[in-house]
């Protein structure tokens, strides 16, 4: 006989993790009036899975937009 709420697999419980930590980034976002991009979800999910650092992400970020503005003129 099977238990009828078998224990997750540490994978699923892993997925749960991540959701409820995307949840709660998403919650104080939009409790400040900022909406997360597609890109800022794949970041939280980057950090949540211990792919890459927040600091990493805000230097990743820093980055592209100092890329795509023009050089200062003198």
């Amino acid at each position: 006989m099977t238990s009828p709420n078998p224990r997750p697999t540490a994978e699923q419980a892993f997925a749960r993790t991540e959701e409820r930590i995307l949840a709660a980034v998403e919650a104080g976002h939009e409790m400040d009036g900022m909406a997360l991009t597609d890109e800022d979800r794949a970041a939280v999910r980057r950090i949540a899975r211990g792919e890459t650092t927040g600091n990493d992400e805000v230097a990743t970020l820093l980055a592209a937009i100092r890329d795509r503005q023009p050089p200062a003129t003198s």
